[in-house]
């Protein structure tokens, strides 16, 4: 009867830890599943910037030693990236550089580096942290809804702004970021940290169904 109580005893452990591991694991992912509004700081910043003339980044940039001699570039290239309005930073000198080159950013006269919450590149190359620069866009809030985080702008005439916020999706790696407008209108998405790709023009004029509208909406 002792070894069959002890039996029972080792098999009742056994379930529990099995009970307990179960729920911790449910919590952590419960963490990782939050929805809801994203807090973030701005870094790199703005107020008076303008894009430069295609002249100025032409002979700053598209031929300039940097570039000209480069494999890895082709004109055309340069000059998408020069119009794009959205971008993802991954962490780097180098990349900052090529940010910085690529999209007219040379140019500014006050530009700020942010303070002392704004990560210098270790965070946000591993994913940890999520950075976007909006250039002629100010952003007005960040929402995180299922795998989807939405960042809502408002355009301006001068200006850039690089945001930073925690992922909180992290470690997975499959998250969408999209751009929407004060009404709700998709500017641009991306995947993962992947390049933004601004919304034609057909679907910028309906609303995009931001997680306010969803829950809003009426069936």
């Amino acid at each position: 009867m002792k070894a069959y109580s002890r039996a029972l005893a080792m098999i009742f452990l056994v379930v529990v830890s099995l009970a307990v591991a179960a729920a911790c694991g449910s919590d952590e992912e419960a963490g990782r599943e939050t929805s809801g509004p994203v807090s973030f700081v701005v870094c790199d910043s703005s107020e008076t910037w303008m894009r430069p003339s295609e002249e100025a980044q032409s002979e700053r940039v598209w031929y300039g030693e940097r570039y000209s001699e480069g494999a890895n570039w082709d004109l055309e290239q340069l000059q998408a990236a020069f119009r794009e309005d959205f971008v993802h930073w991954h962490g780097g000198a180098s990349e900052s550089l090529d940010l910085s080159l690529q999209h007219g950013l040379w140019s500014t006269q006050d530009r700020s580096s942010g303070g002392q919450d704004c990560d210098g590149g270790p965070a946000v190359f591993r994913g940890e942290v999520i950075s976007v620069y909006l250039l002629l866009h100010e952003a007005k809030d960040v929402k995180l809804s299922d795998n989807t985080y939405w960042i809502t702008v408002e355009e301006t005439p001068t200006g850039f702004q690089e945001i930073q916020f925690t992922n909180l999706l992290y470690p997975e790696p499959d998250y969408t970021v999209v751009i929407v407008d004060m009404q709700g209108k998709e500017l641009a998405r991306a995947e993962s940290g992947g390049v933004f790709e601004e919304a034609v023009q057909e679907e910028a004029q309906t609303a995009t169904p931001t997680p306010e509208a969803t829950e809003t909406a009426e069936p």
